[in-house]
């Protein structure tokens, strides 16, 4: 996952190894409410405040940096992000009881949704579209029949994925334009966990410009965005975890407005009684965990929410596909992205736009190549 190297870095947050998911679930409240205990200091110039919030959500460890012209404004800005973070993660959540997701995936009739939850919806539509699929906020099928949403891990028979891909395909979600009423056809459920902390970012970010901040590092587990640069004007400083090593770095990129997301198979998984490593990054054609021949992608894009589906799907397309579908994007200014391919053999691609900005670790040393337009 990418990390900042501004600050100690935490590889491994979603490193799952057995069934965590609950007790995670069950520190969400606290580490929300505990996030409004902010932790302010003085930059080192007269003219910007640093406020930061560190809490749980959406399953993950997060971290909010704001830098602004004073400590007021910092602190507003920090409070209003985590109150974004806390609305949605209460909305987005497929197994708690109430949640509008909950409560669409178990309706029989259209559900009006919250604005924010319809723009989403409509966001990971069009993500699927785009990605032929490779994408799709319908997999909670599947990912409920793995346990990778309670973290009551297992191995479904053929009988139950080839059931369960049934219920599979995003065109069976319709968002009414008038309405924002939310229809799920052939018993159809959602699961936005690959989009919905890219879009959160989204969503932060456009707040914190409202609050006039100077800069910004958004850290919301295996999603990194950064607004601006630093207080002395530099880049960001972004790391990406090494997913044959987490404890360490693959390498470094240099950024400044935009969103790091990386998808690999050592985030969460879990191994079955045949020996088998079973990785939470399904395959929504196959119904079973995506064999690409990558451990990881990241993705940089100026959208949290593409950054984060794209890093999804690229991981299923494998590089191949993914390299077509990075060339036929690069002038559509909706869905233009740079990429960072890490395969199980340990060789690295990445994509000319980030050829100037990565550097990778010692370990990566001449093992990378770049993809041409």
């Amino acid at each position: 996952m990418p990390v900042s190297i501004e600050r100690v870095p935490r590889l491994n947050r979603h490193r799952n190894t057995g069934p965590r998911l609950p007790m995670l679930r069950g520190a969400i409240a606290l580490a929300i409410l505990a996030a409004f205990s902010l932790s302010s200091c003085a930059a080192k110039n007269d003219d910007t405040a640093t406020a930061t919030a560190s809490f749980t959500a959406m399953d993950t460890a997060m971290t909010v940096t704001v830098h602004a012209h004073d400590r007021n404004e910092a602190d507003e800005a920090l409070s209003s992000c985590t109150e974004i973070v806390r609305g949605l993660d209460e909305a987005l959540s497929p197994t708690e009881d109430g949640s509008w997701i909950a409560r669409l995936n178990d309706a029989d009739e259209p559900l009006p949704a919250p604005d924010d939850v319809e723009k989403l919806i409509e966001e990971a539509l069009g993500m699927a579209e785009a990605t032929g699929g490779a994408f799709d906020p319908t997999i909670y099928p599947l990912t409920s029949a793995w346990g990778f949403t309670s973290g009551n891990y297992r191995t479904p028979s053929d009988a139950e994925i080839e059931t369960a891909l049934t219920r599979v395909g995003f065109r069976s979600v319709d968002v009414d334009a008038a309405s924002g009423a939310v229809t799920l056809d052939n018993e159809a459920q959602l699961d936005l966990g690959g989009i919905a902390k890219g879009y959160a970012a989204d969503r932060i970010t456009a707040e914190l410009r409202d609050h006039d901040a100077a800069g910004a590092l958004v850290d919301l587990g295996g999603n990194v965005t950064v607004l601006g640069s630093k207080p002395d004007e530099t880049p960001w400083t972004v790391g990406i975890a090494d997913p044959h090593n987490p404890e360490a770095l693959a390498g470094t990129l240099q950024l400044s407005e935009a969103t790091v997301s990386t998808s690999g198979d050592y985030q969460r998984y879990f191994v079955d009684s045949e020996g088998i490593r079973r990785h939470h990054l399904i395959d929504p054609e196959t119904g079973y965990p995506a064999e690409s021949g990558l451990s990881s992608v990241s993705v940089v894009a100026t959208s949290g929410a593409r950054a984060d589906a794209l890093s999804t799907a690229l991981f299923v397309l494998g590089v191949d596909r993914a390299v077509d579908l990075w060339r036929a994007t690069q002038n559509d200014e909706a869905l233009a992205f740079e990429a960072v391919f890490i395969a199980c053999d340990g060789s690295v691609l990445v994509t000319e736009g980030l050829s100037t900005s990565f550097a990778p670790s010692a370990a990566y040393d001449g093992r990378v190549e770049t993809v041409p337009r």
